[in-house]
């Protein structure tokens, strides 16, 4: 993932959201605990409910804030993160495409016409062997793989998004398809694969984040009216 990390400058293009953010977070909890040390006693009674009132509108524009940052940071995060991944997709296909293209042009040994020879017998026990080995180094790509061309499925930004592979979009379709193709094939498959939980683990930390944002924020909601009513009460006739 590192080498992912490098290439798309990811670290960079979030850094300084992340960092932004963290600054704001700082201020709107700093603001918090000044209107909470600002509510004293005091402010209950009658003659000092203006200074309660302006409070209270303070406190609103700081809940505001705090609003208005946690969207913004998940917009920002969101759209970089977005962008990030069209620029994989764009690469991913574009390089595939060549690569693809580059194996079509070279000749395999299966490209060669060989002419009659008298076949040499070999014992049994030779054949087996040389069966195996072959089948080894092959893994699932048989004699007739390079004989025909295959349709591979391009990468599209939504197999990013939504961690399905999706069945329409465009295609590479090669004039053959040897061992050389498959590897290729399964190189393109890893890092897709490697990038894809990369950005879901992203997206799941946003929302992780939005939800431990909102829920603190109810929180201290509550326990400000609870603060606010009591004040007021104090000086309320028996």
């Amino acid at each position: 993932s590192s080498g992912i990390n490098a290439e798309y400058g990811v670290s960079q293009a979030t850094s300084l959201i992340k960092l932004e953010f963290e600054k704001n977070r700082a201020k709107i909890h700093e603001q918090r605990e000044c209107n909470k040390t600002s509510l004293k006693p005091i402010l209950g009674h009658p003659n000092n409910e203006v200074d309660l009132n302006n409070l209270c509108m303070k406190e609103e524009d700081r809940a505001m804030y705090s609003s208005d940052t946690l969207k913004q940071y998940l917009n920002e995060m969101t759209n970089t993160e977005t962008d990030i991944a069209k620029s994989f997709v764009n690469s991913v296909n574009t390089q595939t495409t060549e690569l693809l293209d580059l194996f079509d042009k070279l000749v395999t040994t299966d490209d060669v016409i060989k002419g009659k020879t008298a076949e040499k017998k070999l014992p049994t026990t030779v054949l087996l062997k040389q069966e195996l080995r072959t089948g080894a180094i092959s893994g699932y790509c048989d004699a007739r793989l390079s004989k025909d061309g295959r349709s591979i499925k391009c990468l599209k930004l939504s197999d990013i998004t939504t961690g399905r592979n999706s069945t329409d979009g465009g295609a590479i379709v090669t004039n053959k398809f040897t061992p050389a193709h498959v590897a290729a094939v399964k190189a393109r498959d890893r890092v897709v694969k490697e990038f894809s939980h990369r950005y879901c683990h992203v997206i799941e930390e946003l929302e992780l984040t939005s939800s431990r944002w909102v829920g603190d924020e109810e929180k201290w909601s509550k326990q400000w009216e609870t603060s606010i009513v009591h004040v007021r009460n104090l000086y309320k006739p028996a």
